[in-house]
């Protein structure tokens, strides 16, 4: 028998454990990582309002799969973010990124980079009551444009009333009613969030409550919410909160003022009133909530916001009719003259400021009282009213409206049942696009910046929470909102001591600062304070997203 000696013996025995170990070495290394992306050493805010904490967040395809103190992140990308937040991305439950003859929309817009460059990762379309009765074919027409982030929609009420009566004041028959619900039963099934209106606006002004309410049933029976643009933000607030708050508990359905403000120097104070009627709906059970843009300025046509809805029965061409009849002109001033001196003017012609005009972008910019100085007109309500109509009869302009107090934005967005949503369309910086409401670049930047670091009104858990967990909770979005394992990766990284808004009054084609990162379904949109041409954006249909997250 061979005798191998002990030293002989001692040889092989470890070079068959080096050979060993560089297989399993070898064999590890060839095993595919865990994460495809970990975020590594962030605060995170997870958008519940709970307390910020460290952790890695760990990411596979689109999907967050790990939140833990420390992630192995060998063969995955990196993103220090060490000394920054990170949180859910943002959700806007109310943006005009609906189809627009401008092309500032998710379809002539897919990039949305005045959204990438916030955090904002869903925008929700087509509230106030407009966007496309088609909801299905408008959203496979932005899936097909390969938007930057997610978008979703609502179905409006003005819409569906002007597809089946048109421009007309009146009540609708028991058979247009029938045909309206069956439009906004086939908006639901097609993908809509819910029920929008604008009450303010023609031709959903002409709707009686009962009305409304018939068809928030339809959409409350499908899983859906109402959202309004009230019928009014001045002397009458009061009631249209009512009525907002009654469509929801007769419709069965939860229910929400958009873009709450208090508009009008008379009325300023009045949130709250508001707020209380909200607390005590809430306190009977009714579902209602707010959401709010942090600005003392509003914006819409000038047609819109000053004159008044009767004169518009019938579309341009007839309220062009009324306009070159001297009684109804009179008649049409005198409300006009009234709105400025109560209402959206301020009481003064510099508080209206034309943001576009397509027949003369040199107004662009300038106030009622700058045009009347330059055509050497008396600076007077009177004045200013006439010059609204010679506007309109010109083809009209977008204005914003300097009337709102910033003690009752503060108080509104104190309010827990308030969110965050910028009632903006996708911003597109070029010559010749105007001088817009600068909540198109800065809504969720200036609430970060200037009411939460600055002001201190809302801790930044709290504002991530009405930004993004909240806004997913109230459409009923199942997978975001949240960072947590299960949801979609939509994350915001940013630096909570320089985050801001860039963009003014006068200058409002800026983008915000501050933000590092932001991943859309895990893909950067936003790398190292740079866009990427990455469009992994999805179209999100309610009838997909509110099931039920089975096996995670």
């Amino acid at each position: 028998m061979r005798v191998v000696p002990a030293v002989a013996r001692h040889r092989r025995t470890l070079v068959t454990t080096v050979i060993a170990g560089l297989s399993l070495s070898l064999l590890i290394r060839a095993q595919p990582s865990p994460f495809d992306v970990v975020i590594q050493g962030g605060r995170v805010v997870d958008g519940t309002g709970n307390p910020w904490f460290i952790a890695d967040v760990g990411i596979k395809g689109d999907t967050i799969v790990a939140v833990a103190p420390r992630l192995d992140a060998a063969g995955a990308r990196v993103i220090d973010a060490s000394r920054q937040v990170v949180a859910p991305g943002f959700i806007d439950v109310h943006s005009h990124a609906e189809a627009r003859e401008s092309g500032e929309d998710m379809i002539g817009n897919p990039a949305a980079l005045n959204n990438v460059y916030q955090g904002v990762t869903t925008v929700i379309a087509s509230p106030d009551g407009g966007g496309s009765v088609h909801v299905g074919e408008y959203l496979n027409r932005v899936a097909a444009a390969k938007p930057a982030i997610n978008v979703g929609s609502f179905i409006g009420h003005g819409a569906v009333r002007d597809a089946v009566i048109g421009q007309a004041n009146r009540p609708a028959t028991p058979d247009e009613l029938e045909a309206m619900r069956r439009l906004v039963r086939t908006g639901m099934r097609d993908g809509a969030f819910g029920l929008s209106t604008g009450l303010f606006y023609v031709p959903g002004n002409f709707a009686p409550l009962d009305e409304v309410v018939a068809l928030a049933q339809v959409a409350g029976a499908m899983g859906g919410i109402h959202q309004s643009h009230m019928r009014d933000e001045t002397s009458r607030i009061l009631d249209s909160v009512r009525d907002t708050i009654a469509i929801g508990e007769r419709g069965g359905l939860p229910t929400q003022v958009t873009h709450h403000k208090i508009i009008g120097k008379a009325n300023w104070g009045r949130s709250v009133d508001t707020l209380r009627l909200i607390d005590e709906a809430r306190a009977r059970g009714v579902d209602a909530t707010i959401d709010q843009y942090p600005y003392t300025a509003s914006s819409t046509s000038i047609q819109g916001g000053l004159v008044p809805q009767w004169a518009q029965e019938g579309g341009r061409e007839a309220l062009l009719v009324r306009l070159g009849e001297e009684g109804s002109r009179r008649k049409v001033l005198a409300d006009v003259t009234a709105s400025l001196a109560t209402d959206r003017g301020g009481g003064d012609p510099r508080n209206v400021v034309l943001a576009s005009c397509s027949w003369d972008a040199s107004l662009a910019g300038k106030s009622l009282a700058d045009v009347l100085r330059e055509r050497q007109r008396p600076v007077t309500l009177d004045q200013a009213a006439d010059l609204v109509l010679e506007i309109v009869q010109k083809g009209g302009c977008a204005a914003i409206y300097h009337a709102i107090s910033e003690d009752d934005l503060v108080r509104i967005m104190k309010h827990p049942a308030t969110m965050i949503a910028s009632d903006a369309a996708p911003g597109i910086p070029r010559i010749g696009s105007g001088v817009p409401h600068p909540r198109a670049y800065g809504t969720f930047a200036r609430v970060l910046g200037v009411y939460v670091r600055e002001k201190r009104v809302l801790t930044l858990e709290d504002a991530v929470r009405k930004m993004s967990g909240y806004p997913a909770q109230r459409m009923g979005m199942a997978d975001r909102g949240l960072i947590r394992v299960g949801m979609k990766a939509d994350v915001v990284v940013f630096d909570a001591a320089s985050i801001r808004d860039t963009a003014t009054f006068d200058r409002p084609h800026q983008y915000a600062a501050g933000v590092a990162h932001v991943l859309v379904n895990g893909e950067a949109a936003f790398s190292a304070g740079v866009p990427t041409s990455a469009r992994a954006g999805r179209v999100l249909r309610a009838t997909e997203v509110r099931r039920p997250i089975v096996g995670r």
